[in-house]
Order: C-alpha cells, then sequence, then structure tokens
C-alpha cells in the first residue's frame, strides 16, 4: 500500500539545512521551519551546556556563569525580549512551540522558551571560548556569510530585518562564530573563493527542481497510467483522478520546487535519485518508493543564483563532520567548564551525552511553568 505524504505537504518540515513549505507547496532553501530546531538555537540548545550544577550561591542578577563570565538576568531578559518583539519571528516559532504564559498577558514567557534562550547564550559563550583558543578573529567576508546564515536561520530576510538592529548584530556575530570555529574544527575553507569553487563544480545540487506526481498503490496501476501518458494524456487531470497522495493529488499532483538537498530532505534519497538529472518537461518511467508506485514529472528546472545559497554551500563541504566537530565540542567543553545557573531559571539537566538548563520540575504555587520578568 502506498503511504501519503501527510506531515510533510500538510505543514512545514525541517531536515538539516533545508526547508518545506507544505502551505504554498514550495521546497525553498533554508530560512525558517515553524520551529527554533536550527544551527542557531535549539541544536545548540539540544547538544547541551552540561555540567552538574554548582553547589555555590549565584548572584541573583546573574541567571548564569560560565567559567566565571556571568551571563546577566538582565541580559537574558532583554534577549527574550528582542526575539518576542519580532512578531513575525513569534508567529513562526509558535507553530511548534509555546512562547509566552498561556492565560497571562504577553510580558510572562514559557519557562522552556525562556531556558532554551539560556541554553543557546550558554552554548555561545563556549564556542566563542574555542574561538579564541583557535585565535580566530573575524573579517568582513565572515561577517558578510554570517548574516546569509542568521537570516535563513531566522525567518529569511524580510523576518529577519524585523528585529532591532542591536539583536540583529548579535545574531550575524554568533553565526559568524559558529561557521568559522566549525570550519576550524574540520580544517575546511568556507572562505567567499571556496564557496564560489564548490557552486561551479556541484551546480546540479543548486538546481531549483519543481515536480509533480502521481503515487498508486501497484506497479500495474502505475504501468497503465504511464502508458496514457506516452500517449498524450494530460498529468495533472491523470493525478487528480488517481494518485493516492491526498496533498498533492487536488493540486493535479504538483510537489514543489526545490533543491536534490530539498528533496532528500523531505521526500527521501529515492524520490530525489528520481529527479536530479531529469529535464523540464519531461516525465520518468513508474518508480517504487517507500510511499508506492510513483509516476514523476519534472516541470521546470533552473539554477539557483550563488548569493541565495551560501548557507546550502557551507553545510554542503562542512558536512556531518562539521556538526559532529560542535558537538564534540560543546559536550566537551560544557563537561570541562565551571558552569552556574540561577535556580530562578531552573536546573542542570543530562540526558545521555546531552545536558542543558531545565525548568524546575516542582515551581512555586502560582507561577506554573511561566517566567515574569522583574518589574512587569
Amino acid at each position: 500500500m502506498y503511504q501519503g505524504t501527510a506531515g510533510i505537504f500538510g505543514g512545514v518540515v525541517r531536515a538539516q539545512e533545508n526547508e518545506l513549505l507544505g502551505d504554498s507547496k514550495v521546497i525553498r532553501p533554508a530560512h525558517f521551519s515553524g520551529g527554533l530546531d536550527l544551527r542557531l538555537w535549539r541544536v545548540l540548545g539540544l547538544i547541551g551546556v552540561g555540567a552538574a550544577l554548582s553547589g555555590c550561591v549565584i548572584s541573583p542578577t546573574v541567571a548564569a556563569t560560565v567559567n566565571g563570565k556571568a551571563i546577566t538576568s538582565t541580559a537574558l531578559i532583554s534577549e527574550v525580549k528582542a526575539i518576542t518583539a519580532n512578531k513575525a519571528f513569534v508567529k513562526q516559532l509558535e507553530a511548534s512551540q509555546q512562547v509566552y504564559g498561556h492565560g497571562r498577558n504577553s510580558s510572562t514567557y514559557d519557562m522552556t522558551f525562556v531556558d532554551e534562550v539560556l541554553n543557546r547564550r550558554i552554548s555561545m559563550d563556549i564556542i566563542g571560548n574555542e574561538a579564541q583558543k583557535l585565535g580566530i578573529k573575524l573579517t568582513a567576508q565572515d561577517i558578510a556569510l554570517g548574516r546569509v546564515d542568521a537570516e535563513q536561520t531566522f525567518g529569511g530576510a524580510s523576518v529577519f530585518d524585523q528585529f532591532s538592529k542591536q539583536y540583529q548584530a548579535q545574531l550575524i556575530k554568533d553565526s559568524s562564530i559558529l561557521d568559522a570555529v566549525e570550519a576550524s574544527l574540520v580544517h575546511a575553507n568556507i572562505s567567499l573563493n571556496a564557496l564560489r569553487k564548490y557552486y561551479s563544480a556541484h551546480s546540479v545540487q543548486f538546481d531549483n527542481i519543481c515536480s509533480s506526481q502521481i503515487l498508486v498503490s501497484t506497479q500495474a496501476q502505475a504501468n497503465s497510467l504511464y502508458q496514457q501518458l506516452q500517449q498524450g494524456a494530460n498529468f495533472a487531470a491523470l493525478a487528480k483522478a488517481n494518485s493516492g497522495d491526498p496533498n498533492t493529488a487536488p493540486n493535479g499532483g504538483a510537489v514543489g520546487c526545490g533543491t536534490y538537498a530539498n528533496y532528500v530532505s523531505a521526500l527521501g534519497s529515492q524520490y530525489a535519485a528520481v529527479v536530479k538529472h531529469m529535464v523540464a518537461n519531461s516525465i520518468a518511467p513508474p518508480s517504487h518508493l517507500p510511499t508506492g508506485w510513483a509516476i514523476i514529472q519534472v516541470t521546470s528546472r533552473s539554477t539557483l543564483p550563488f548569493d541565495q545559497l551560501t548557507p546550502q554551500i557551507r553545510a554542503a563541504i562542512l558536512g556531518t563532520k562539521g556538526q559532529n566537530a560542535i558537538t564534540n565540542l560543546l559536550s566537551s567543553g560544557a563537561k570541562q567548564a565551571s558552569i552556574t545557573v540561577n535556580s530562578q531559571y531552573g536546573h542542570i539537566t543530562t540526558s545521555g551525552s546531552a545536558s542543558g538548563v531545565a525548568p524546575l520540575s516542582a515551581p512555586a504555587p502560582g507561577i506554573l511553568n511561566f517566567f515574569t520578568p522583574s518589574g512587569t
């Protein structure tokens, strides 16, 4: 039996550096995917900031310390407010997590959300310490590339521009440092020239491919429909009448548009392999996919411009080695670091190799799982 693509086309799906926007049926290069499971956010938070909670008393004006360097409560609250001041970004974020306290007002925040911000800032402190050890000094080119990465991570350029200029600068710096440390750890060259060379040598990876499919449960039915298409039948009409995928059939089988990596992330390597080298306006013979038997049509194909793709090219050069290096850095760095956390924000918790700040398991009566900044 075939399986429809519910969960992929019904909403927004994030897979590493790429996303699928189901509401518009468009696979696009990464910018934001409805949740902060991104390099500069939850990726860092979930990797961990692990250490045993220090037994020493921490000042109420300090949210956490990393090797004696304080992250003040004022700085943490300011970052939370800088994030939530961007209403467009919050709207995207709330698709996958709670930001504000339910039943309260906009001056109360979900504790898990606050802890994600704190986790991220502690993680960036660890990465910043490593940058100093490596002697990394950011160049203007690093900053320029970091901006593109930050824009795509935090909602795309139009959403990113709605952050304050000061917070934009912080996010760009975070992105630039993370990129530089990741590249240094795996001895990779991610300079602008290196990105251009990779783009030129692997242009097929960055073609924007639009496709449609007819998904059925048997090979016999697929062969019959394919024969009809070879005789001039209309693809969209056959998809509407015969495709078993409820998400694409009403649109004549239209799947969306994206790069090869987007297709791998959203629909799997087998579907991606079919469309990778197909020319525009061509139809492939039936393919046996995990979802069923599919007849795939590529409706258009064009190469995306380099300037839109620098984060994806960087990710392709670094590969899994880069992410693994950052994971290992945070794991080992957190174990070696002296980290304290103000009990107002929660406690350090460890799960396997990952650890981080978690909300209090038994919040005070009336506080529930919300955080109320002082003075509000």
